[in-house]
């Protein structure tokens, strides 16, 4: 297939890459964007008139579209492809497990709605000249507002919260737990009477239901998803959508770059060009494609690849509450932020982690029989995050994607499991984990850097000798940030595209 005509082809649809097209597009640029995953059949996708969709895990046939691929070194080829429309690829390894999601919109389908910035308000101080937290702050602001990010009120009567459940249990800081997080979801006007609104883009989405906004996506649209809070009204100002397009490598030319695609709609392999290309494909999927293509020859070689990889201190476990007077599934995703009332409960010099609650999808989403419901109904998730030592390698081995993680280099993992035994403990619930850290917000990889010494992409997001190729996830990201990253990363993906654009735009022709 020719490709149409481009001046960039951004590849992933994710935080990043959403929030790169339509800056870049607003610049008056021409853009194609690569989803290797599909459209979601959602009130708001089908408002904005796209008709081929996938749907979203869902009652009896739930198991069949929750599963894309499974990734394990030991595997023919490295991976399993289940079902190309599933939501899910889970990369498994030694050290740390991955967990990616394949849509239209990328991981916003799939999180909890939590839009907050770092835990260190500094955060971006200090990593390269030129970039720093002043630097970014239109771009946050830009991304607070897309995502109509606002804490919840005591109006808005939120059900099962964390303060109404432990708020007579002495041992536990429940002030304030359910009303400082900035939350991507549009609250009812009417607290309990969620209404079918339409967006100032004139896309159709209910207000938030409770049940309904949950971790394996939000049908109704109550959560606010990138693929119409961006990529609507990027699609007005132009851009393309490529769907089901899952890019294997990339080579430079002399016009810039080629793209190789797989296509899943025909299943055929589609190379497209375009004088620069921004690869937002998610953090694994992006360090992957850069390692493949470097090896195949199609890039500069970049000596710091794959390093500085690791999992944001990720960590979850099953919160068995067994509260059989409430159904914590039918609640916001997010319940807040679990905290212990005592000083220093880990002891002095061990900084209590950041540990979020949040709901299980409810048993009509993912009916697994009566036992699995009572667990979805009476308990939680809780997640705990925080700075790990992001010290990881991804590698290739005959073409095989590896990740060597030690996490016992990691002391969050350490107070996080401690956090876990003490929480279980005041309550007199325990609460279950793994051993082995599964993230589903790994970092680094293809970090910013000085130079080609000490990084993979400059401060601006460009790949070093690769003039034109950038980075605009979570693969740029030196450190961990410590918390949930969706508004950094789409913040990283706003400030990429508007400083391509400054460099590259060029005012389009009256037509």
């Amino acid at each position: 297939m020719n490709a149409p005509a481009a001046d960039v082809i951004v590849i992933g649809s994710g935080f990043g890459g959403a929030a790169c097209a339509l800056r870049l597009v607003e610049a008056g640029m021409r853009v194609v964007l690569l989803e290797r995953g599909p459209w979601r059949d959602t009130v708001p996708v089908r408002s904005m008139g796209i008709s081929a969709r996938a749907p979203l895990p869902h009652g009896r046939r739930a198991l069949l579209g929750l599963l894309r691929s499974v990734r394990h070194r030991w595997l023919p080829g490295g991976r399993l492809t289940l079902n190309r429309r599933g939501l899910f690829d889970i990369h498994l390894d030694r050290g740390l497990h991955v967990v990616c999601s394949a849509n239209v919109g990328g991981g916003s389908h799939v999180y909890s709605g939590l839009n907050l910035r770092p835990p260190d308000p500094t955060w971006w101080d200090g990593i390269v000249p030129g970039l720093d937290e002043a630097t970014l702050a239109a771009s946050y602001a830009r991304v607070f507002a897309r995502m109509e990010t606002r804490e919840p009120l005591a109006d808005d009567r939120l059900p099962n919260t964390l303060a109404e459940r432990f708020g007579a249990n002495p041992a536990f800081d429940v002030a304030g737990a359910d009303h400082e997080l900035g939350m991507g979801l549009r609250f009812p006007e009417t607290p309990g009477q969620p209404r079918l609104v339409r967006t100032a883009d004139g896309i159709e989405r209910w207000e938030a239901r409770a049940g309904e906004e949950g971790n394996l996506g939000s049908a109704g649209g109550g959560k606010t998803t990138l693929d119409f809070a961006f990529i609507a009204p990027a699609m007005q100002a132009g851009l393309r959508v490529l769907d089901l397009h899952e890019v294997r490598r990339i080579a430079r030319v002399a016009a810039g770059y080629e793209v190789h695609a797989r296509n899943h709609h025909d299943g055929r392999d589609d190379t497209l060009h375009a004088p620069r290309v921004v690869l937002a494909a998610g953090t694994l999927n992006t360090v992957q494609v850069l390692l493949e293509s470097v090896a195949a020859g199609g890039l500069a070689p970049m000596p710091r690849l794959g390093e500085r990889f690791g999992g944001n201190g990720d960590f979850f476990g099953y919160w068995k509450l067994d509260d059989t007077a409430r159904d914590l599934s039918a609640s916001l995703p997010a319940h807040g932020f679990v905290r212990l009332a005592e000083p220093d409960p880990l002891g002095a010099g061990r900084e209590w982690p950041a540990i979020a609650e949040g709901a299980l999808p409810p048993p009509h989403q993912l009916p697994l029989g009566r036992w699995v419901s009572r667990l979805l109904r009476h308990g939680s998730f809780v997640a705990g995050m925080g700075a790990d030592a992001q010290d990881g390698q991804v590698t290739l081995h005959n073409g095989r994607l590896r990740i060597d993680y030690r996490p016992e280099q990691s002391d969050i993992f350490a107070r996080i499991r401690d956090a876990f035994r003490l929480i279980g403990e005041r309550s007199g619930r325990r609460i279950y984990h793994f051993d082995t850290p599964i993230t589903v917000h790994p970092t680094g990889g293809a970090c910013i850097g000085r130079s080609l010494d000490d990084g993979v992409v400059d401060a601006e997001g460009e790949v070093f000798d690769n003039p034109g190729l950038y980075v605009a996830d979570a693969a740029a990201f030196p450190k961990p940030v410590g918390g949930p990253p969706s508004i950094t990363i789409a913040a990283w993906g706003d400030h990429v595209g508007e400083r391509l654009a400054a460099r590259h735009a060029q005012p389009r022709a009256n037509t």
